[in-house]
């Protein structure tokens, strides 16, 4: 009788004892996450000391290195460069920091474009007018370039559609001439990721293909280039609005060959009309056709030419992620966690906080690196928390860092990023969000699933996955590098972009819920044999 209660004894204990098992680890990381720990960070991120977070300046750089601390705080090791340290011995350490450089492209005043024309004997030029008839995205050098203009239409390629502008066009050597957008049928037809895809596939295709730089026009703009805007929020019409992005500046990564020019030009419906002038070409009925789904038969240009010059100069700029890595049980397999954490800067005697963008991406991150070590538990896969800067300047931080990977790629095996994580979708859906996911990993559904319900997570979970996940932030590094991703957003506000995105604006509750679910999805996918 004694040896049987001994033996209930025993059974008790490893049925009720509540500190055993993955279950504890999970409760105990959930734990960690509070609104007072997101509140206690963002405020100082969010904050005027940080002035805007405006890459390579001073105010990112504090945020950086507060970022550092706050990783060293929660035991997460460093994960950037390595340094030389001195003393009795030299040796190499990690630090937070992967540096690089940008160079940071300012337009000059003297601006040339001109429309050359030729019957044979004799020949003509117009000049266009900088900021009304043309305008352009600024390159990283100065440009001189003569070449023929051929029109391509809408310039669009899509093999589901069977569709395909450049067929019978030679671009070579050439300028082309487009209209802005894509055909009516096509938008109707495809899917916004699949005609993002299409788009940005457009560049490439056409350097590849050999074109000297693509010339846009829309047909309803009589003239183009910087258009003022005369609202910011409350404020009556004839306030100007605080303006955060100049077009004559642009950032950009060192190309490690061989610098080659390509301009995107924007040009105005006059001098569209002026281009095609004689020609024979009737864009207008080209378009009309085209919106239907039918490709009219485009020809070249044979007596028009373009001349295009610009004045730039280019300064260098410091720039650092911050990176931190969790080692696991396996450090050849890898699960990203990313976020950037630069904003917009100050302008005008405003500063651009960004609460929601990005602080809010920013603060999530930390507080999983901090739920994640206070499990007491090495994972068993390798976590790695990336912190980005410049991916208002184009996604440049997270791109430099898919660029230089200091492992194998086939090592990473997902990309968490965390961006806007802050806002509700609208005052009358306040618990929506949409997770955006690479289709082939259908799991990332199921274990969200799962985990809503058994954490009781209050999320209404609209669910998009993607051969092309879509997005204009630092997940598309990853997916053009053939890298799984997974990301949470709720939605845009009216403060978007504008110096009005305060911490007062936040809402904690929607911010800790996606903070929660990351977590145990992150856990699990760590741990298991995904």
């Amino acid at each position: 009788m004694k040896k049987f209660r001994i033996f209930l004894l025993l059974f008790a204990v490893m049925v009720f004892q509540p500190c055993s098992g993955q279950e504890n680890y999970v409760e105990k990381g959930l734990k960690a996450i509070s609104r007072d720990v997101l509140k206690a960070q963002m405020g100082f991120l969010a904050s005027d000391w940080t002035e805007g977070r405006e890459t390579g300046e001073k105010g990112e750089y504090i945020a950086g290195d507060y970022i550092a601390s706050m990783l060293q705080l929660y035991g997460v090791k460093p994960g950037g460069d390595n340094i030389n340290t001195w003393g009795y011995n030299m040796r190499s350490e990690k630090t937070y920091f992967q540096k690089f450089t940008l160079l940071k492209t300012v337009q000059g005043d003297e601006h040339q474009m001109k429309i050359i024309s030729s019957d044979g004997s004799s020949a003509s030029t117009v000049n266009l007018i900088f900021n009304t008839d043309f305008f352009f995205r600024s390159s990283n050098r100065q440009t001189e370039l003569e070449a023929p203009v051929v029109f391509v239409g809408y310039g669009f390629k899509n093999e589901t559609l069977k569709y395909d502008d450049f067929s019978n066009i030679n671009v070579k050597g050439k300028f082309i001439l487009r209209i802005s957008g894509v055909p009516e049928f096509a938008r109707k037809r495809l899917s916004t990721s699949d005609l993002s895809a299409s788009m940005r596939d457009t560049e490439r295709m056409l350097r590849e293909m050999g074109a000297i730089g693509i010339i846009d026009f829309n047909p309803e703009m009589a003239t183009t280039g910087l258009r003022q805007v005369n609202e910011f929020l409350n404020m009556s019409p004839a306030e100007e609005r605080p303006r955060y992005w100049n077009p004559n500046i642009r950032y950009t990564l060192p190309e490690k060959t061989g610098y080659r020019s390509f301009p995107i030009i924007s040009i105005s419906s006059k001098a569209a009309d002026e281009i095609l002038d004689g020609t024979g070409i009737d864009y207008k009925a080209y378009k009309k056709e085209a919106d239907t789904g039918k490709r009219p038969i485009l020809s070249s240009l044979t007596s028009k030419r373009i001349f295009f010059k610009t004045d730039v100069t280019c300064t260098p700029v410091q720039a650092r992620n911050v990176v931190g890595i969790i080692e696991g049980n396996d450090p050849d397999q890898i699960i990203l966690l990313g976020a950037h954490y630069d904003h917009l800067g100050m302008s005008d005697g405003f500063i651009w906080n960004g609460a929601d963008d990005n602080a809010s991406g920013t603060v999530g991150i930390l507080t999983l690196a901090k739920a994640i070590m206070e499990t007491g538990k090495k994972p068993e896969k390798t976590i790695i928390i990336a912190l980005w800067t410049a991916e208002e300047k184009g996604l440049l931080g997270s791109r430099y860092y898919v660029n230089n990977l200091s492992y194998p790629k086939e090592n990473l095996r997902l990309n968490l990023n965390f961006d806007m994580i802050s806002r509700y979708v609208s005052d009358d859906e306040t618990n929506r969000v949409t997770m955006t996911y690479t289709s082939s990993c259908p799991e990332f559904k199921d274990i969200t699933v799962k985990n809503l319900k058994e954490y009781g997570i209050d999320l209404d979970v609209i669910y998009e996955p993607s051969d092309d996940p879509p997005g204009g932030t630092d997940h598309r590094s990853f997916v053009e590098a053939g890298i799984q991703v997974m990301r949470f957003k709720p939605g845009h506000r009216e403060e978007y972009h504008t110096p009005a995105d305060e911490v007062d604006t936040v809402d904690w509750d929607i911010m800790e819920k996606i903070v929660r679910i990351s977590f145990t999805n992150i856990w699990e996918l760590v741990n298991s044999s995904w």
